[in-house]
């Protein structure tokens, strides 16, 4: 049995005519192993007639695949100037495996014999002339074509010509060479009044024009468009950022550039209120008042008491758009008091600057001052340089169900201690830490969430004093336990949740495993050191549900190995606003 199928012409009226009657005409077929190719033709390689014919061969009793390669191999051969180029297709399945008989009469190569551009004004056809990019005695490919109109297009609005336009008016064919006509206009060079950003309510005008730079009385150029949408981004104030385009004036010599922005709520309140053993009712409280009366200015506050005299203040400002650039810096200070042991304040400045409107890098200097009553250390003095970076891809700020966020961290540490009995002694440290969160949603109701929590800092004092240690457990970290639980020279904890979501918004139940490796060097007697390593993991569920004033959050987290009711509950609010 032989089927043939007819020439394929080669304009892409006729291709498609041919796919839409295979498609309706052709009941599908049963199933074939794939069928040898036999290709004869002078031009293209075997190999690229079998890539563009890979779906025929593959399921050769499909017409409508076959009528595609046929007119992927003629449209290949057209652009490269054979012009009348046609193709054919036979099916022999008479044999044991099917074959398909491609067979290409490509024709002759035409060629270019005479290119004008019809434009008025000689200033206006050098303009064109020299993006075309086309001349006589090249193939006579309309890819070719296509691509130099539209690369003159491109140079002339590059170079302020917003309106430009131009096209093939003239393809004549004599013998194997075509003169080809292109005719259009420059139209006027457009001056840029002014950058109208749509969607302010909160934002001052002058924030935004001075992120987006210098625009108005300069030559339109959508590269500077789009680089003043990019520094719009990269400003952190808004949830999206569009180019609209170019809107013309009355004169249409002159016209403005276009902008919608986002605005998200920009203040936001986290609460968290537990009870811990002895130390009765903790909690803590975080307030971020973001993009200050329109100027893109941020303050923070925070609060967190873990009972027993143990209590944590902290206050940062940020101030962005230093010199005119995506660079903000960062004043911070912080006490923490630790009971009897010890009252840290830490100060100090960092500057970021905003890579992409995703990414930041960033550095700086800090100070920190640790005061023991009682102990070997009377006060300690450390110096930080610290150096980070930051990539936030989440879909969302609050209930992220896709992307993630990474944070990197590291710090060289200068400390110089005053001893009891008097005396001084010094050190050197390197800190490392990072954060993260990774989500990956399965359908529209349920996703998981990766978090992690890493952090180790290593100094030429092998046993690190208290206060240099880091605290973990808690609900910010390792739930299930006492908040601070426990003080480690090094740790890494995973936070893997299993969500439910309610609707479109952050409402959601789940489950959750935390699991920490906590690491620290102790002395031994009567000298030396030992490093004692720490698996620890946490087990429970969760809500989060919206109310009136945000997110209204409850954490039941239980420690591996004890009785469901030693476990923690932590209440949490959410508001942003």
């Amino acid at each position: 049995m032989r089927a043939h199928l007819k020439r394929v012409h080669v304009s892409a009226t006729a291709l498609g005519v041919c796919a839409a009657l295979a498609l309706v005409a052709c009941p599908a077929a049963p199933a074939r192993a794939a069928a040898e190719l036999l290709y004869r033709g002078r031009v293209l390689p075997e190999h690229e007639v079998r890539v563009l014919a890979v779906r025929a061969l593959a399921a050769p009793a499909d017409s409508a695949a076959r009528v595609a390669a046929l007119g992927a191999i003629v449209t290949r051969l057209q652009n490269e100037g054979f012009l009348d180029a046609h193709a054919t297709a036979l099916l022999d399945s008479s044999n044991a495996g099917a074959r398909l008989d491609v067979d290409v009469r490509e024709g002759e190569r035409y060629r270019i014999g005479s290119l004008r551009i019809d434009v008025a004004g000689r200033a206006d056809s050098a303009v064109f002339t020299g993006a075309v990019g086309l001349a006589a005695g090249e193939p006579a490919s309309p890819r070719r074509v296509q691509a130099a109109v539209e690369r003159a297009v491109d140079t002339a609005v590059e170079r302020g010509y917003a309106y430009a336009r131009i096209g093939v008016t003239g393809w004549t064919v004599r013998g194997t060479e075509v003169d080809i006509v292109l005719s259009g206009t420059l139209g006027p060079l457009v001056t840029i009044t002014r950058a109208r950003v749509e969607g302010l309510h909160v934002t001052r005008q002058d924030v935004v024009e001075r992120a987006m730079g210098p625009i108005a009385s300069r030559p339109y150029d959508a590269r500077t468009a789009e680089n003043a949408r990019q520094r719009l981004e990269q400003l952190g104030l808004f949830s999206r950022v569009t180019w609209d385009g170019l809107r013309g004036e009355s004169d249409w010599r002159f016209g403005q550039l276009v902008y919608t922005v986002v605005e998200p709520r920009y203040n936001s309140f986290d609460g968290v209120v537990g009870v811990q053993g002895d130390a009765g009712t903790v909690g803590s409280a975080r307030l971020e008042l973001g993009n200050l009366l329109g100027t893109g200015r941020q303050l923070g506050l925070a609060w967190e008491s873990r009972g027993s005299g143990r209590t944590d203040l902290a206050v940062h400002y940020r101030e962005p758009l230093l010199l005119g650039l995506p660079l903000a810096a960062r004043l911070g200070v912080e006490q923490q008091v630790q009971d009897t042991f010890y009252v840290r304040t830490r100060w100090g400045a960092r500057l970021a600057y905003a890579v992409t409107a995703q990414e930041e890098i960033e550095a700086g200097y800090e100070q920190e001052r640790d005061v023991q009553e009682r102990g070997e250390v009377e006060e300690a003095q450390m110096q930080y340089t610290v150096f980070g970076a930051e990539r936030n891809a989440l879909d969302r700020r609050i209930g992220a169900r896709r992307g993630s966020r990474v944070r990197v961290e590291a710090a060289g540490i200068f400390k110089r201690e005053r001893l009891r009995p008097p005396g001084t002694r010094k050190a050197t440290a390197s800190a490392v830490s990072t954060t993260g969160e990774w989500h990956r949603p399965f359908g529209p109701r349920s996703g998981v969430t990766l978090e992690w929590n890493a952090a180790g800092r290593f100094s030429s004092q092998r046993v690190l004093p208290l206060y240099e240690r880091y605290p973990v457990g808690g609900s910010a970290t390792l739930r299930g336990y006492d908040e601070e639980a426990f003080r480690v020279d090094r740790y890494v904890v995973t936070r893997l949740e299993w969500r439910w979501f309610f609707g479109e918004g952050a409402p959601r139940a789940f489950v959750f495993w935390d699991h920490g490796w906590m690491a620290t060097r102790e002395p031994t007697l009567p000298v030396g050191d030992r490093l004692d390593v720490l698996h620890r993991d946490g087990y429970g569920v969760g809500l989060r549900l919206e109310a009136a004033g945000g997110i209204v959050g409850i954490d039941y987290g239980l420690e591996a190995g004890r009785a469901p009711l030693d476990g923690k509950i932590h209440l949490r609010l959410v508001s942003t606003f």
